[in-house]
């Protein structure tokens, strides 16, 4: 979930289909609050959110079989950029 906030979407998607999912966020407070939230969900073991930049994701190549961004590419300054990490990872 790129671009998660404190990962309503990440949940519904792993609650829906009982995938794991992971989310990165430029806010730590919304990655903390997401991985609370989570927790108190019963789903930490399924679901993490981090801080890392959306441009320059940390994952290697091809690390996930969804890529799932709700209401966050509208916000990129270089959206070329944002679509071929979206594609990359």
């Amino acid at each position: 979930d790129v671009g998660c906030g404190i990962g309503g979407s990440t949940r519904h998607l792993a609650r829906e289909f009982g995938c794991e999912g992971r989310g990165i966020t430029l806010s730590p407070y919304q990655a903390r609050r997401a991985n609370e939230i989570s927790a108190q969900a019963g789903m930490a073991d399924r679901l993490s959110f981090q801080v890392a930049d959306a441009l320059d994701m940390p994952f290697e190549d091809e690390s996930f079989d969804l890529v799932w961004s709700l209401e966050s590419g509208e916000h990129m300054p270089d959206k070329a950029q944002f679509v071929s990490e979206l594609c990359r990872v």
